[in-house]
């Protein structure tokens, strides 16, 4: 899907594809690292040999944001001059890739929920028909949420692409949308089980990268309105 929006934006496909796979690769390693630093640091340096054990499981979303971005903006270093035209353009790029973000997330979401991975507070109420009954109980399953929110952005982010829109604007939308909303979702996280998600100052780590996300996203957004197209050049007109 990616890649089919980059050839609606005119990129060279074959320098797409190839930062497609440093970025998929490098969002593992983040991935891998972000786990072993925010959410046990403790019980891996006790059992260093278990880093390399990823088949025991242990990913952070966030710390794949962090690898995926520096794999990326590695890339477009400042010191490289727009308009020599071997490099991709950088906003366009973002946007192609950021458009099928929402839906690789949702397929991972599938994997949380079918093992139960994220298991979230006791429901009550009303609540209940969003739970997942688990041994103690009906309780919210955040692979579950996670991955129905993932689905819905992608399908919005569908409908959008029916119209040409200004070059970084998935990229920004991504990240304002994503990041409130991850930030509510992780309230709902279960604090009473065993190896319930580490807490800094009462939020977990991804509740603090999602208020990155977002002031990020907030950001661009609004800087978006200021930029020429003397600056970023033309989007290319979306068609089906």
């Amino acid at each position: 899907f990616a890649v089919r929006q980059a050839k609606k934006r005119g990129l060279d496909v074959a320098k797409f594809e190839r930062l497609v796979f440093s970025v998929i690769l490098w969002a593992f390693i983040g991935a891998r690292v972000g786990h072993i630093l925010l959410y046990a640091p403790g019980y891996y340096f006790q059992n260093p040999a278990e880093i390399l054990k990823v088949w025991h499981g242990g990913l952070s979303s966030f710390g794949g944001f962090i690898g995926a971005a520096l794999a990326f903006f590695s890339n477009f270093p400042p010191l490289r001059k727009r308009g020599q035209g071997e490099f991709l353009p950088l906003l366009p790029t973002a946007d192609a890739l950021v458009t099928a973000l929402p839906l690789g997330l949702a397929c991972g979401r599938i994997g949380c929920f079918l093992i139960h991975d994220h298991p979230g507070t006791l429901a009550y109420g009303t609540g209940k028909w969003l739970a997942v009954n688990y041994s103690d109980g009906p309780r919210y399953d955040l692979g579950l949420l996670l991955g129905m929110f993932d689905f819905l952005l992608f399908g919005a982010f569908l409908w959008l692409l029916r119209k040409p829109r200004k070059d970084g604007y998935y990229f920004a939308l991504f990240m304002t949308v994503y990041g409130p909303v991850r930030f509510a979702l992780d309230l709902l996280r279960a604090t009473d089980l065993p190896g319930s998600d580490a807490r800094y100052a009462g939020l977990t780590p991804a509740q603090y990268g999602s208020m990155v996300l977002f002031v990020l996203g907030a950001g661009l957004l609004l800087s978006l309105r200021k930029l020429t197209k003397h600056q970023y050049g033309d989007s290319r007109q979306l068609s089906e």
